[in-house]
């Protein structure tokens, strides 16, 4: 055995199964390739159980369910019962695992883990609590990561352009009649009430402008004049630029709160590319806008409550409306005479990936992991990483580093029940956190006594170990509510799985998880170890429907692959070989993967089309004994047969390597259907049926079929296990073995003859200029080939002319060949086609008899071996 392969596959258990048996299959495929390689695997099974969606489901129609034990009790056992019904599921894929060692993300010893991981994050500073604007879900009423959205491209937004009057312009120096306004826009009217000030770009050139009216003056960026005429549709009249740096100090009036002046603050993120240069800032609702507060030492205004409505301070025409609705249209209808324009945009925006409900977002104290201080050994680790397959592995490359580069810290808290809970305790009054190594001792010996809901279901003075309740009052201590978010479950997974330094060699799952749990995965390792979780990513696509559109159940059309195996009422079963197969050569060379019956149909036909093949060799090698075969004692055919195979078994070797099993599924399908089935098969079937059993011709054919089944069953078994241990069960005497169990030698090296697959081309030639000619008919015809004076030579090099008259003509499947020389050829031959004046023989068929409806001179003689033989038993 070569050194021990670590592969870390989670299980997406609970996820949508079109991805799941994707991922499942093509686990299988490559571990069954690594172990007919002579490499041990090591493939412990995993279910990542936590998370809103098994939280949803496992309370559906149950609203009346508050209780955090009740909802975790029924969470479990939901996950549970779907892990067993996987489990069985993929055992009978044929999926290879340590079924009896699996591990789970909800299991003490999991979550044991978890906290230390936690932990060890916590005290290098790289896990903190603060307050930042997040991406907040209404409808599930938790933070969620950037992992957990998905955009909708028809989402459609009100676009307003808002004017706030400048009350204080110190460095204006000028005296203006008229009011001033600065002119703003976004697309977010509900976040105006948390305005805490308008920025400017110190780059971009501000002017006096004025509209058609010219009752009001407005303040802009010269650079978008052109462009605010045309949505505005009104001609704008530039009245005077204005000097650099006359922005500062200026203030304004909030639109809403008409008591409250705001400044004006130069920032870096504002830009020429849309809206009006001036850019309305509310730090509770956006990262840009938070750390233009935290520069300037601005109020953090959040007057949104975990429902998306808005608070009692955002005073009584807003209390209680849900922003994105109602709370919107209060907005706008309270800026009255200060809306200058008001239209609706359709643009990408973000969604709830569960609920498919668009998320907005607001300021909430969470728990983050500072990606920033790992992101340049990120971005090294993802610049050495192989990323398969190989065809698009600069895209996944670049895709990888932009979800690395953009996030400079990672939301790990959530605010739900089922999942691992953060083990910390605040100061009721100055919401200190209390944490250290003997709390997180002291949890993980609690959970080890009362399971893994002991956190909900001890109190404050059970939690804390015996030398800290001494010195606090624990009427003053609360625990944290929020559990983990689970990509930082999932994301740990090579600590329980692998352990310490080691590095596994391979991680798989879908495009999604670039910005999931590959991007967990390696940000956990790289800040707890220094190390990344591993050396290779394979990538697979999704599956979509024959309209290439992406399978929800919302649209109905999800394909079960259970139907696929099993047949859905009124439809046939395809069965788990044409599954795997589809998964083996589709799923893995597009980032979108068709399934409908036209697929798996053709799927179908390619599955049988290799076992009819191989059935074929099964029959021909009956009580054939394998022994050393003479290269010389090969025909021609065989010769070029088993070229075919070295040049053919290198290449799947190297297909392999690089894990490309839809380039192997279309070499086999090719080899079979071209060279083995419409060339070899049909020439041999005279030596396999006529000859005596022990002729040298026969053993010869028998001894190219035994190598074909060799390399054929090596190529496909990792995709097909079920068809190739059948029929390694029916072609060896070493009952009860498993295919995979075997050591299978490769291939003999003097297979590879250049100089016959030279001559086999002109052949081929030959054959291909015969048949068109003649067709069907061709069996009766006698062929006179010339042949030029440099291939007659080289062909005779090669075997007697009475050898090669008999191999051309079963080749050409004609009645008799006769070879000569001539000169003065152009090319390399030349044709002559005759009727045979022989008759058919009843026993071989071909054209040999020269008595009407008696035997061959050759099947006369091998009838009455056969029959001695027959008698002398007797």
């Amino acid at each position: 055995m070569d050194h021990l392969m670590q592969m870390v596959f989670l299980t997406w258990g609970m996820q949508l199964i079109n991805c799941l048996y994707c991922s499942q299959i093509l686990k299988d495929v490559i571990i069954r390739q690594k172990i007919l390689e002579g490499k041990k695997v090591n493939y412990i099974p995993g279910w990542d159980c936590h998370g809103l969606p098994i939280e949803l489901k496992a309370i559906k129609n149950q609203n009346s369910v508050t209780d955090p034990l009740e909802i975790r009790n029924k969470a479990r056992k939901y996950a549970q019962q779907a892990i067993e019904d996987q489990k069985k599921i993929f055992q009978s894929w044929g999926i290879l695992g340590d079924w009896n060692n699996i591990y789970t993300t909800f299991s003490k010893d999991y979550i044991i883990n978890q906290f230390r991981q936690f932990y060890e994050l916590y005290s290098k500073n790289l896990i903190f609590r603060d307050t930042k604007p997040i991406h907040w879900s209404p409808s599930s009423k938790t933070a969620l990561a950037e992992s957990e959205l998905e955009y909708n491209e028809n989402h459609q937004s009100s676009s307003i352009y808002v004017r706030f009057k400048i009350e204080n312009f110190p460095k204006l120096g000028m005296s203006i009649d008229k009011p001033i306004y600065a002119l703003v826009w976004t697309t977010t009217p509900w976040t105006l009430p948390s305005n805490q000030s308008v920025c400017y770009s110190p780059k971009l050139t501000y002017c006096l402008c004025t509209t058609d009216s010219g009752n009001t003056i407005f303040i802009a960026a010269v650079e978008r004049l052109e462009e605010l005429k045309i949505t505005l549709n009104c001609n704008i009249e530039l009245l005077q630029i204005l000097p650099d740096g006359i922005l500062s100090g200026a203030e304004y009036r909030h639109p809403i709160y008409k008591d409250k002046i705001l400044p004006f603050l130069p920032a870096s993120h504002v830009s020429s590319d849309k809206g009006t240069g001036l850019v309305h800032t509310a730090p509770a609702h956006g990262p840009e806008d938070f750390l233009v507060a935290l520069e300037n030492n601005l109020s953090i205004v959040d007057l949104v409550n975990e429902e998306g409505s808005y608070k009692k301070e955002a005073g009584p025409d807003l209390e209680g409306k849900f922003v994105l609705e109602e709370g919107n249209q209060t907005v706008i209808q309270k800026l009255d005479e200060d809306l200058v324009n008001h239209s609706k945009i359709t643009h990408s925006y973000p969604y709830d990936w569960r609920t498919k409900k668009p998320v907005i977002i607001k300021a909430s104290q969470q728990w983050f992991l500072n990606t920033n201080a790992v992101k340049d050994k990120a971005l090294e680790h993802v610049s050495k990483l192989t990323f398969i397959p190989n065809v698009r592995s600069s895209v996944f490359r670049e895709e990888f580093r932009k979800q690395i580069g953009k996030r400079p810290f990672w939301c790990i808290s959530r605010q739900r029940t089922w999942g691992v809970p953060i083990p910390v305790f605040f100061h009721q009054k100055t919401n200190e956190i209390i944490f250290n190594q003997d709390i997180i001792d002291y949890q993980c010996k609690l959970l080890e006594e009362n399971g893994t809901d002991y956190w909900w279901m001890l109190n404050e003075e059970k939690l804390l170990p015996e030398n800290l309740r001494k010195n606090i009052n624990i009427s003053e201590i609360r625990k944290s509510e929020d559990i983990l978010d689970i990509w930082f479950d999932s994301g740990i997974s090579w600590s329980q799985v692998i352990g310490g330094d080691k590095i596994a060699d391979l991680y798989l799952e879908g495009n999604d998880q670039l910005n999931g749990w590959f991007y967990s995965s390696l940000i956990t390792s790289l800040a707890c170890r220094n190390e990344p979780p591993c050396k290779s990513i394979y990538i697979h696509g999704f599956a979509v429907d024959e309209k290439g559109l992406k399978m929800s159940k919302s649209q109905g059309n999800v394909v079960d692959p259970i139907d696929i195996v099993n047949g859905k009422k009124g439809q046939k079963p395809y069965g788990i070989d044409v599954l795997r197969w589809w998964v083996s050569c589709h799923a893995n060379n597009a980032a979108q993967i068709n399934v409908s019956d036209n697929v798996l149909q053709v799927c179908s036909k390619e599955v049988q089309k290799i076992r009819s093949v191989l059935r074929f060799i099964l029959g021909a090698l009956n009580e054939y004994e394998e022994a050393d075969q003479e290269y010389s004692d090969l025909l021609f055919l065989d010769k070029y047969i088993l070229h075919l195979l070295h040049d053919f078994y290198h290449e799947f070797k190297s297909h392999a390597e690089e894990y490309a099993f839809n380039k192997i599924g279309k070499s086999v399908v090719n080899l079979l259907t071209n060279e083995i089935s419409g060339l070899y098969y049909p020439a041999i079937k005279d030596r396999l049926y006529c000859e005596a059993p022990n002729n040298s011709a026969r053993i010869a054919a028998q001894y190219t079929l035994k190598q074909i089944l060799d390399v054929i069953s090596l190529s496909v078994a990792p995709m097909l296990p079920h068809l190739i241990e059948e029929i390694y069960m029916n072609s060896t005497t070493k009952k009860g073995e498993s295919f995979f169990k075997t050591h299978h030698k490769g291939i003999n090296c003097d297979w590879k003859n250049d100089e016959v697959k030279e001559i086999m081309d002109i052949v081929l030639d030959i054959k291909k200029n015969f048949n068109l000619q003649l067709g069907s008919a061709s069996s009766s015809m006698d062929v006179n080939i010339k042949l030029s004076t440099e291939l007659f030579e080289r062909i005779q090099k090669m075997n007697t002319l009475e050898q090669w008259k008999y191999e051309l003509s079963i080749i050409l499947l004609c009645a008799s060949v006769n070879i000569s020389k001539k000169e003065d050829l152009v090319k390399d031959y030349h044709l002559e086609v005759a009727k045979s004046g022989n008759y058919s023989c009843p026993r071989c068929r071909r054209m040999q008899s020269t008595i009407k409806d008696d035997l061959c001179l050759r099947c006369s003689q091998v009838v009455d071996t056969l029959q001695n033989k027959e008698y002398s038993a007797v």
